[in-house]
């Protein structure tokens, strides 16, 4: 250990220079923190030309907050939430692509969350027997991607939210409004993770802050990508997290959570 009053002076100020420039000049990093639980049973997803049934309980999407790769964030700022077990800090280059706007990213995070719904839609429909077809469809810049063709409208009001980490639980939602059987049972369930036209889980960031969000939102069951298993470092009191790999399995917890094992244990031992 070396005692600063055995430094030089010069040593001194240049090491409290530099000290003062790493609280004061803007740093390389964000943070994220947990976002909130929004319901989207009742309002956010609407289906027509089909009869629907009104599920008891609450299907929560959970968010993270991440600081704008525009953001200036500061020593003063980086460290508190270092230390606070309810905020990460990363790199910035972590996060977001090298030389990349904040207009730029925004665009692509509401094209992961149109994408994310549309794949939740065939989902569902395609869990419930539906006919769903597949189209191929190109963009202006020629760039293509899979459109699909469902047999009645199924539309989504959300803002100020993107990325693709709510495919599950729409995916849930629909077919919960579309099951005359009540499998939420009056519960708080919130849950994360991408999902595909197969109805297979992918993989999320950010599952601490989501757990701590579906917490703070009264949520008493938890959903999670198998994926994420690894990634899952403290469940808050009171929330029981069930690992799924796929739509099926998550109905499944849903309906006889009693008999599914928690955490990321029940697919191993089948």
């Amino acid at each position: 250990m070396v005692r600063l009053s055995h430094l030089p002076k010069p040593a001194i100020f240049i090491l409290g220079f530099f000290l003062a420039a790493s609280l004061l000049l803007p740093l390389p990093y964000v943070i994220l923190t947990p976002g909130q639980g929004q319901d989207v049973l009742h309002s956010m997803i609407k289906i027509s030309g089909q009869k629907t049934y009104p599920p008891t309980g609450k299907l929560l999407l959970t968010s993270v907050y991440v600081t704008s790769p525009d953001s200036k964030l500061f020593g003063f700022e980086i460290i508190p939430a270092w230390i606070s077990s309810n905020s990460i800090v990363y790199p910035r280059n972590a996060i977001y692509p090298d030389n990349t706007s904040s207009k730029e990213i925004d665009a692509t995070n509401v094209a992961e969350m149109v994408g994310s719904q549309q794949s939740a839609a065939a989902a569902a429909l395609t869990y419930l027997n539906f006919p769903v077809k597949q189209q191929t469809v190109s963009n202006s810049a020629g760039v293509k991607s899979t459109k699909y063709v469902l047999p009645f409208p199924v539309t989504f009001a959300l803002k100020d939210t993107g990325g693709p980490s709510g495919g599950l639980v729409f995916a849930l939602a629909i077919v919960a409004k579309l099951t005359p059987t009540d499998f939420l049972k009056g519960r708080i369930v919130a849950g994360t993770g991408t999902i595909d036209m197969q109805g297979q889980v992918g993989a999320i960031g950010g599952i601490d802050d989501k757990l701590v969000a579906a917490k703070r939102a009264g949520a008493t069951l938890f959903l999670a990508p198998v994926a994420n298993c690894n990634d899952v470092t403290h469940v808050p009191a009171g929330i029981t997290v069930y690992s799924v790999n796929t739509l099926k399995e998550a109905i499944s917890v849903l309906k006889d959570s009693k008999s599914a094992i928690p955490h990321c244990t029940w697919q191993r031992n089948r």
